[in-house]
């Protein structure tokens, strides 16, 4: 029997931009369509003290020396088990091509679709000031700045890029899904109920 292809949307942006968010809706619009899926967020993955050692993680996995692809693995076995071969994942991903090498690595068989959201500033920093609270928040904003302009200045060939000011998550999640193609391509293969 021929497996599924397996596809991930990756969402990834400066903190603040609006990830988890989108993940959310794209869920609801998913699930209101009848089509399966799974969402993880790859903050969840590694998200342990103390961080394991290289000695801890080669007992698991030998080779392997980040628990975020072994976590990754892990889930995506038992949602692959249950006929899932859609996946949203979301994360900052500052380094998009050491992190496409540890989700494919994970998930050797995924086609990944990488959607890079933007906002101006402004709206990052109203966005962080509803978002943090206490005494961590001149840090985020100056890491989520800093994280902004590094992704402005990289190259997009490839990615899906999403404008996120003024825009609702269910606009906004439309038009990802439109781009990705799911709701169609769920919709002319039956899967969709």
């Amino acid at each position: 029997m021929e497996r599924t292809a397996v596809h991930i949307a990756l969402i990834t942006g400066p903190a603040g931009v609006g990830k988890s968010t989108l993940c959310w809706e794209l869920g609801a619009q998913l699930a209101a369509g009848g089509i399966a899926h799974a969402a993880i967020e790859t903050d969840e993955l590694d998200r342990v003290h103390p961080r394991p050692r290289a000695e801890d993680l080669d007992r698991i996995s030998p080779g392997v020396r980040d628990v975020s692809q072994i976590n990754l693995a892990a889930l995506w076995s038992t949602y692959r088990a249950l006929g899932h071969c859609r996946l949203i994942m979301s994360g900052v991903m500052l380094h998009l091509g050491f992190d496409r090498r540890w989700i494919q690595a994970a998930i050797p068989e995924a086609e990944i679709s990488v959607v890079r959201l933007r906002a101006s500033e402004p709206t990052l920093l109203e966005r962080l000031d509803q978002r943090e609270i206490g005494s961590g928040l001149d840090d985020q904003v100056e890491r989520t700045l800093r994280q902004a302009r590094r992704m402005a200045s990289e190259d997009t060939d490839g990615l899906i890029v999403v404008p996120t000011d003024g825009r609702r998550p269910p606009e906004l999640a439309k038009s990802v899904l439109d781009r990705l193609g799911w709701m169609t391509d769920a919709q002319s293969s039956g899967e969709a109920e």
